[in-house]
């Protein structure tokens, strides 16, 4: 009689074990499927695309002042705004980005000789001309189109501030100029050795006095396609 109830409670320990094992097993299988399912869920959404929130447009022209209604004889001007404004419009248009004028803090001359005047004394005395502040951080965004004029085949002094201002570590630069016939003046390098950090991507130089035709706009659209914009 005792052995038949040993054996007895034997068959119920054995029946309980193997309901906690099928339990476990089922409880194990569950999570596994739902974490494929989560997986799966992961996989079917497209990563964040590249958009206007990643990208920044900032420009340096003469033509940037502190007056509105002021009108500058001193660079190129394309349906009453600066060549480079005309460019920066352009990616603005392809890439959905916002548009930041560098205005300097005290506004260049309009007349062409006066800029140039100003721009040969600031160059030779290593000038660091002040900008007003900007309503953003550049150095925040993951691509940042810079654009300014070749004055006396260099890098305006007032982009040498700007660049002094701001580290941009990390972040893809992405210069573009006008210019009247020098190209980018080397420019492109200059960047270079101020953002040592930066990954300064390949440039666009466009002739000011060609600025707003149509072949120029091809030009820009062209350019921003091999770079993936």
């Amino acid at each position: 009689m005792q052995m038949r109830k040993l054996w007895i409670i034997g068959i119920f320990l054995a029946m309980a074990l193997m309901l906690t094992a099928c339990g476990s097993t089922q409880s194990e299988e569950l999570a596994q499927t739902e974490e494929t399912a989560a997986e799966e869920s992961t996989a079917g959404t497209p990563a964040a695309s590249k958009g206007s929130e990643d990208t920044l447009i900032v420009y340096f022209s003469a033509a940037n002042t502190n007056d509105a209604d002021a009108v500058t004889s001193a660079t190129p001007m394309t349906d009453g705004e600066s060549s480079v404004g005309w460019i920066a419009d352009i990616i603005a248009e392809h890439t959905g980005a916002e548009v930041v004028k560098l205005t300097p803090r005290e506004d260049y001359p309009l007349e062409y000789d006066a800029v140039a005047d100003q721009a040969k004394q600031e160059a030779d005395s290593d000038a660091r001309p002040a900008f007003a502040e900007l309503e953003v951080d550049p150095a925040q965004y993951k691509n940042v189109f810079v654009g300014y004029p070749i004055w006396w085949y260099q890098l305006p002094m007032i982009m040498d501030s700007f660049f002094d201002a701001y580290d941009f570590s990390g972040v893809n630069l992405i210069p573009f100029n006008t210019h009247a016939g020098s190209g980018d003046g080397g420019t492109y390098d200059e960047i270079r050795e101020l953002e040592p950090d930066a990954v300064v991507m390949d440039g666009l130089p466009v002739s000011g006095d060609e600025a707003g035709s149509e072949e120029n706009r091809s030009e820009v659209t062209e350019w921003l396609q091999g770079l993936g914009m």
